[in-house]
């Protein structure tokens, strides 16, 4: 199972790098992540991190407003049309998803998207079933 750390930050100069820091202070590797800005100069930080229980853990005790949750990894080709292919793959299979985002994997040719689903059991199922295999954490985080 992947999992997301999302971090709700206030939108000022320096709050981002200060939660790089205490990650980088860890030793723990961003391996992907997406700034969206919500409203009134908050937004959430959504990391994929090579140790996501222990980045939660650190950042929850450092005060931040912090959220660990499974996403969804899937394959899909590092080339033109690849994203397309496995988007036709999921409308066939009836996933729906809240967020999305993806990591390049320039050693293994491939490319990775991260899906946030509202019910990761159900997806796992419908996945399962239409054959499209969800990557093992070693993947996803590069270990």
């Amino acid at each position: 199972m992947a999992y997301e750390v999302s971090v709700f930050l206030e939108n000022k100069i320096g709050h981002f790098e200060r939660v790089t820091a205490i990650l980088r202070d860890a030793g723990i590797n961003i391996r992907s992540m997406n700034l969206a800005n919500i409203s009134h100069g908050w937004g959430i930080l959504n990391l994929l991190a090579d140790q996501p229980e222990e980045a939660y853990r650190l950042l929850s005790e450092k005060g931040n407003s912090v959220a660990l949750r499974e996403v969804i990894a899937l394959e899909m080709k590092d080339e033109a049309g690849g994203l397309d292919e496995l988007l036709l793959k999921l409308a066939k299979a009836g996933i729906h998803f809240d967020n999305a985002y993806s990591r390049l994997l320039a050693d293994k040719k491939m490319a990775i998207l991260i899906l946030e689903v509202s019910d990761v059991i159900e997806a796992r199922e419908r996945l399962e079933k239409n054959g499209i295999v969800i990557l093992e954490d070693s993947i996803v985080y590069g270990n």
